[in-house]
């Protein structure tokens, strides 16, 4: 049931005031529209004014160089009395511009009056009937998620808001009773701190108590409490209370320098030696546990009370946790994250029948926002100009570069295009020249045809008839999805060796036609064409010239969005025929370079934090830990946090229902400087039946068929499709097309299982 329902009151309300609301927007309608015409009547005057004195002052000089005497003193005189009367008028329609402005302010403030408004006490207690409503199937998580988590936001947000403009709340107003909260359309639109007028009358009004961070975030928190709990919880007030009477004992100070907090060392040091005494009589250690139990038992998120407890712990003091807030803004932030994203910052991981294991996203691209800009400008390009566009991304091994050209597909998508994708292998570098690219335009073909009516198939047939000739056959040895285009070719056709044999330079042959393709694809394709190529390092020399020739293709009128990746290490970079070819393309083609390395530790923070599914504040140290050992390296994280996990060093917290961490065991692992070698520790760790179909699959490339799987599967007497979906879901793998392609999530973990295997 939605929680809007409990307010029709407000409502009717709202709908009886709707005659005054039109009659005051329609005044302040009027009024704006007549300090325009004032406003244009004053530049109009001083318009007037300035064309008349210059007018005067060229009519001086032009006296002045012939010599001829100034004119009687009547003129200047009623020119004098003509300004002085503008000047007049000016200042009377901006007296008038002024008292336009102050009604405008109090018709405002009369709108203000007529909208819908309850304090947050009143609007607690009649969510609190719609709860206890037995008819109703409303929780209190979709009491927190929807109506309470965006409400705490805009309390806070009001707050940061009042501490930028300077206009500071006073601490004894940061209270339940004094949080207001407008509504139009059914929902809060607005919520803020009523204290303007407080104890106005008195003279030392401007002494009220600011108080510290620490003690504005706790009643932060008591408010928070009540709102969450949809309880009111009297004893909590001590907590506020405490602090209140700590805070006044500072009040000039505060109100003086509300950026200085630090105590007098000299004056309040025998009072800061006795608050432990203090605090511990009146403030329990275990007072907060038990309020946040309370909040725990009746089903509220472990997130929301962890924010909670976070803010009450401030009651402590100098006693408090590493957790513990300390800005308004990173409550804010955590308000945010929880009502933006509550499958991963709301939502508890669940541990009720079985220990969840910690699964670590392997798609999402962390910290790399500038890049992911500049790959989506050149593709929006691309679009609106219908033309050729290039985009080449370099890095080392494991920074993302192939998680960020893979957002090429869901621009694609979203644009209704075809993405076709290819990755060159380092065993294969001459074995199979040409195959990679080729299996690029199979999938191409293979996508034409289907989306095509047969009349379009027709006329791309006759097309490709026209532009291949009698060489058709050959380029069909490498694209078999041709024929699917080429009926007729299919019942005559000649092998490769035989086409071959007819041409002077087969090679040269081959990348015309494989041209000419392009061309007819991109000419009678209604949608865009995107294409994205692999690991460009390992290519063969025949598919580098090939890769060239199709942009030269492209650039001559071809409507297509080309992606390289290539690594940018010295080993790569020294290799002749792809040295050579890079800069050849980087001057040639036109090509946008993006170049990674790798990221930051608050990249770092968000990947570990989503992972864990536990706020970014609560993981920095953690993160800052992993940082150091991984030096920023994405893939490097990821198999980290795994490796930490199959050791034990992060687990499920039961008491808390979250994950948690040892620091100190993790500080102290020692880690190598290879991913490589971190991978094969990590895979000596793994069942022996887990390795064996590591190291199997690794020498098959960096994919493998269900079907060559099965016909292995019998010769080693084992299932190796089930064996790599247990892969799969440790991260070493990615099972496609419904788990029958299983292709390596790295080329790193490639070469560490075969590593495995020889060991």
């Amino acid at each position: 049931m939605n929680y809007n329902a409990s307010f029709d009151a407000f409502r009717l309300q709202e709908q009886q005031g709707d005659e005054v609301t039109h009659e005051l927007i329609f005044q302040q309608q009027y009024i704006q529209q007549q300090q325009e015409e004032l406003t244009q009547q004053i530049l109009a005057t001083e318009q007037q004014i300035q064309e008349q004195t210059l007018g005067m002052a060229a009519a001086v000089m032009h006296n002045n160089d012939q010599q001829i005497t100034p004119p009687q003193p009547l003129v200047p005189l009623v020119a004098t009395a003509g300004h002085e009367e503008l000047i007049q008028r000016q200042q009377q329609e901006l007296t008038r511009q002024e008292e336009s402005e102050e009604t405008m302010y109090e018709l405002d403030k009369q709108h203000e009056d007529q909208l819908p408004k309850q304090t947050l006490r009143q609007w607690i207690q009649r969510m609190k009937v719609l709860l206890s409503n037995q008819h109703t199937t409303y929780s209190y998580y979709e009491y927190i998620k929807i109506a309470a988590l965006p409400i705490a936001q805009m309390l806070v947000e009001c707050i940061i808001d009042s501490d930028v403009d300077e206009d500071i709340i006073p601490l004894e107003f940061i209270k339940i009773d004094h949080v207001l909260i407008v509504q139009e359309g059914g929902k809060s639109d607005f919520v803020w701190i009523q204290y303007e007028g407080s104890d106005s009358s008195s003279d030392d009004s401007d002494d009220a108590v600011v108080g510290t961070v620490q003690s504005r975030l706790l009643a932060v928190g008591v408010i928070l409490y009540e709102l969450f709990s949809a309880e009111e919880e009297p004893q909590i007030e001590c907590l506020r209370t405490l602090l209140l009477s700590r805070s006044s004992a500072t009040s000039v100070m505060s109100s003086m320098n509300l950026n200085d907090n630090k105590p007098d060392p000299n004056e309040d040091n025998n009072d800061r030696q006795s608050r432990p005494q203090k605090r511990s009589s009146q403030t329990p250690r275990d007072e907060v546990s038990t309020y946040i139990t309370k909040l725990e038992e009746k089903g509220i998120p472990r997130s929301i009370c962890t924010v909670v407890k976070n803010l009450l712990d401030c009651s402590k003091g100098d006693y408090c946790g590493d957790d513990t807030y300390s800005s308004f803004v990173d409550l804010h932030q955590d308000l945010l994250l929880m009502i933006n994203n509550p499958s991963i910052y709301l939502d508890d991981i669940q541990v009720s029948t079985s220990l969840p294991t910690l699964t670590i996203c392997n798609d999402k691209v962390y910290g790399r926002e500038e890049e992911v800009a500049l790959l989506t400008k050149s593709y929006q390009e691309y679009i609106e100009e219908k033309s050729y566009k290039g985009v080449i991304i370099s890095g080392g091994a494991g920074v993302g570069k192939s998680r960020l050209a893979m957002y090429t597909q869901k621009l694609t998508s979203e644009s209704n295009g075809n993405f076709c994708s290819a990755k060159f292998e380092q065993n294969e570098m001459n074995s199979k020249p040409l195959t990679t690219v080729g299996g690029v335009f199979n999938t191409l073909c293979e996508m034409y045809t289907k989306e095509a009516t047969p009349n379009e198939l027709e006329l791309v047939g006759k097309e490709l008839e026209n532009r291949l000739g009698n060489q058709a056959s050959l380029l069909a040895g490498v694209v078999p999805g041709l024929f699917k285009l080429l009926p007729t070719v299919e019942d005559g056709r000649a092998s490769p060796a035989e086409s071959s044999g007819n041409c002077v330079n087969a090679e040269a042959s081959m990348r015309y036609l494989f041209g000419e393709l392009l061309r007819v694809m991109c000419l009678y394709s209604k949608r865009p064409i995107s294409i994205f190529l692999d690991d460009l390092q390992f290519a063969d020399t025949a598919s580098l010239l090939l890769i060239g020739d199709l942009l030269f293709t492209a650039m001559s009128g071809a409507s297509i969005f080309f992606v390289f990746c290539h690594r940018d290490d010295d080993k790569s970079l020294n290799s002749t025929s792809f040295g050579i070819w890079l800069n050849s393309a980087l001057s040639l083609f036109s090509m946008t370079s993006i170049q990674l390395g790798n990221v930051d530790a608050e990249s770092v923070n968000t990947l570990v934090s989503e992972t864990l599914h536990i706020l970014p504040r609560i993981t920095r140290p953690l993160s800052a830990v992993l940082h150091h050992k991984s030096r920023g390296n994405p893939l490097f994280v990821r198999q980290l946090l795994g490796s930490l996990y199959g050791q034990g060093y992060i687990y499920v917290d039961l008491t808390l229902s979250r994950w948690a961490w040892d620091i100190e065991k993790i500080e102290q692992e020692p880690v190598s400087d290879s991913v490589v070698a971190l991978l094969i520790k990590e895979m000596k760790g793994l069942p022996s039946s887990l390795q064996l179909g590591l190291g199997v699959t690794s020498c098959l490339g960096s994919s493998a068929q269900k079907e060559l799987l099965d016909i292995l599967s019998k010769d080693l007497n084992v299932d190796l499709v089930d064996i790599l979906k247990e892969v799969s879901h440790k991260g070493f793998m990615d099972s496609i097309d419904g788990g029958t392609t299983f292709r390596f999530a790295h080329d790193k973990i490639q070469q560490a299982g075969m590593a495995c295997c020889f060991v």
